[in-house]
């Protein structure tokens, strides 16, 4: 399924961009990875002794020195998904990273800690075959056997712990084994030998430290059989978010621009690894949302919102969500979901579930929004959901043109009125994925409580759109619109379609219902959100 462009100005850029990539294909094909996190002084410098400072989204390459100084740090995600933090006062040689083909052969890993420390999820390469993965220090070299794991070197000694799998340390003192199948998940190894140990070393266990171990919780250090969860550092790592939506190449949420709502691919896959444990999940819940894979959308204090979703002990959605400034934001209820106040016609649309929060003081909606603290923030009002499944593009038809509509819809605008009702429509052309003939109609509740619109109180846009391929094997049906003209109300102010937003997903399994949620904002800086779902209303066959 062809990606279609938004607009005359983004098919330009794409077209620079594809230029720039011919130009620079070679430097391309040897991509070791993206930076996904700076804070403080971080730089790279390449094999001919150039120095450059890394921001969020660059690339580093094989031959690559990353050096971090004095309270820095920084985040890397790999070719093969692998994770790496990198402490302050750190120096790391990138030597090779060659990913594998499709067999799983050909991959290489060689790095190497000239000093400092770092955490690190490691990714597909190794996992086959052990002997592609191998990091050097000057105290020992480390193998993997897949792996969580943190190393820090300090005076001539090397500290190691292991979170998840297993670690050999090699040196002339002899091959030393940690995590998996070993007597302890910690040890140092130095000039004087291998001491293994069964809580982290003080060093890495510092509460300063990047690669710290004492927000791991839910599994005792005594235990080397146990496997602790990985840092909450790399809870919302990616693009996909977790390991389930990265084997079915699904969309997420995330992968957009904040400031805008609406989606757009960034340079290191959406990535949003942020630069402090996060403390907000178990690990019960952790696991829960590594495997999810449902989308959807909210509206919370009167903004639309794309989510991913999981569900705690009890069978309740948690939603992660991006805020405006990049941060990922939990919402959560510890009531149950009303489904009273759903209308009749948001039922009977296969797997699309609703739902609404009736956030009061008694019992809020408890939005975290720290990811270093454990602080709530209450939201005493309601908070409406829809969310599904979404469909793999490989499920969903290659030509074709179908239609999709409804006035399936809850929603709430910027002075509390309730959506009454919203009637939408547009066309997707399977063969080209461009959307067209859009138009949406939403009337909310006036001033008066009355439950109607006698003031006038309605948004009338059109859009157009594309369904658009994302992820590494380009399989997924994420769905995004671009409003032209509109207005609110009769004669009143005419439509921002710049801060206005459309989107949403194609459920699966097929694709036979539309989800997303939309933002209105006319130029008076009045807004209004809604959720829809809208079926299939007619198919042509070519």
């Amino acid at each position: 399924m062809h990606r279609i462009t938004r607009s005359a100005c983004l098919l330009q850029a794409m077209i620079i961009l594809t230029m720039l990539f011919a130009l620079n294909s070679a430097r391309a094909a040897e991509l070791a990875g993206h930076i996904i996190m700076v804070k403080g002084d971080v730089s790279a410098q390449a094999a001919d002794g150039s120095r450059r400072s890394l921001k969020r989204r660059d690339e580093v390459y094989p031959s690559d020195i990353i050096r971090t100084g004095s309270g820095s740090r920084v985040q890397i995600r790999f070719i093969d998904n692998a994770l790496l933090a990198l402490q302050e006062n750190s120096q790391l040689s990138i030597h090779a990273y060659q990913q594998q083909d499709a067999d799983g052969q050909g991959g290489k890993v060689l790095m190497e800690l000239v000093e400092g420390g770092f955490r690190t999820l490691t990714g597909s390469i190794g996992k086959g075959n052990k002997e592609a993965y191998k990091v050097d220090t000057p105290v020992a070299s480390i193998g993997i056997r897949g792996t969580l794991y943190s190393v820090m070197l300090a005076k001539g000694q090397l500290l190691a712990g292991v979170w998840k799998g297993g670690i050999s340390l090699s040196s002339g003192q002899g091959n030393f084994n940690l995590g998996q199948d070993a007597d302890f998940n910690f040890g140092v190894l130095g000039a004087q030998g291998f001491q293994g140990m069964l809580s982290a070393p003080q060093q890495l266990d510092s509460p300063d430290a990047e690669i710290s171990a004492t927000n791991i919780t839910g599994v005792s250090s005594e235990s080397p059989q146990g496997e602790m969860p990985p840092p909450a550092d790399d809870v919302f790592a990616g693009f996909p978010l977790n390991n389930a939506m990265l084997d079915n190449a699904v969309p997420n949420p995330f992968d957009q621009d904040a400031n805008s709502g609406s989606e757009e691919a960034l340079g290191d896959g959406g990535n949003l690894i942020k630069n402090s444990p996060d403390v907000r999940l178990t690990l019960e819940e952790f696991n829960a949302y590594k495997e999810s894979t449902t989308l959807g959308s909210m509206i919370v204090n009167g903004k639309s919102v794309a989510v991913q979703a999981f569900r705690d002990e009890r069978g309740e959605l948690v939603f992660v969500s991006v805020d405006d400034t990049n941060s990922t934001d939990i919402t959560r209820y510890s009531g149950l979901t009303d489904a009273t106040q759903l209308p009749s016609e948001l039922t009977g649309l296969a797997g699309v579930e609703w739902g609404i929060w009736n956030g009061a003081t008694d019992v809020p909606v408890s939005q975290q929004l720290d990811e270093n603290s454990l602080t709530v923030t209450p939201v005493t009002s309601p908070v409406m959901w829809v969310v599904a499944e979404p469909a793999l593009q490989s499920n969903i038809p290659t030509d074709g043109t179908v239609s999709f509509g409804g006035n399936q819809a809850l929603g709430i605008d910027s002075e509390g009125n309730k959506l009454l009702y919203a009637d939408g429509s547009f066309t997707l052309d399977f063969a080209s994925g461009a959307i067209s003939n859009g138009f949406l109609s939403a009337s909310y509740e006036d001033a008066t409580g009355s439950g109607q619109s006698i003031g006038g109180n309605f948004w009338n846009a059109d859009f157009t759109g594309s369904i658009r391929a994302s992820g590494s094997n380009q399989n997924s049906a994420l769905v995004e619109m671009k409003f032209g003209s509109g207005s609110h109300g009769e004669g009143g102010p005419v439509l921002d379609a710049a801060a206005s937003y459309f989107n949403g997903i194609l459920v699966a399994p097929a694709g036979e219902v539309f989800t997303g949620n939309f933002y209105l904002v006319d130029v008076g800086g009045n807004s209004a959100a809604g959720i829809v779902a809208w079926p299939q209303t007619q198919l042509t066959q070519p």
